[in-house]
């Protein structure tokens, strides 16, 4: 019995240490409930219009797709995410992102649109094992557009 309390234990420290360390947001909108719910049983994030997770919100840039492609591309070098796929003539990018701890990967494809706001950046990151991230997705998603904002 000792044994299995100390599972759990060690278990409830490893999901809370990764929560921590993908910086989720656990006390903004839709509520640490959600949100909780969200990161423990979905291995996707994705941004569109309307998220109900801000960070997820689809950015709009005005500039060409030609020029956010260069400066997307930059900025995957920058977080020295492996480039797997690059196709400027479709303006969309597939890259793998690698967990630190445990080595798990993440796919992250990236699609330019042009739209009335200037180009949209749609990202889609997902694990490929594993039914929760812990949130690992959404990070890359933030840290793709946090790297963007330093660059632009």
């Amino acid at each position: 019995m000792q044994i299995l309390t100390t599972l759990i234990a060690l278990a409830g420290c490893l999901a809370i240490g990764a929560l921590v360390l993908n910086g989720v947001r656990l006390g903004e909108p839709p509520g640490m409930g959600r949100r909780l719910l969200t990161y423990l049983n979905n291995h996707v994030a994705e941004t569109r219009r309307g998220h109900d997770f801000p960070e997820l919100e689809l950015r709009c840039y005005r500039m060409s797709p030609a020029q956010l492609y260069d400066r997307v591309e930059q900025a995957l070098r920058v977080l020295n995410w492996e480039i797997v796929e690059a196709s400027p003539q479709a303006q969309s990018l597939h890259a793998t992102v690698t967990s630190q701890l445990l080595r798990f990967v993440d796919d992250v494809h990236i699609e330019l649109r042009v739209a009335a706001c200037g180009t949209e950046l749609h990202m889609r990151s997902q694990s490929r094992i594993g039914r929760g991230d812990f949130g690992a997705n959404a990070r890359h998603v933030m840290e793709l557009h946090l790297t963007l904002d330093r660059l632009l």
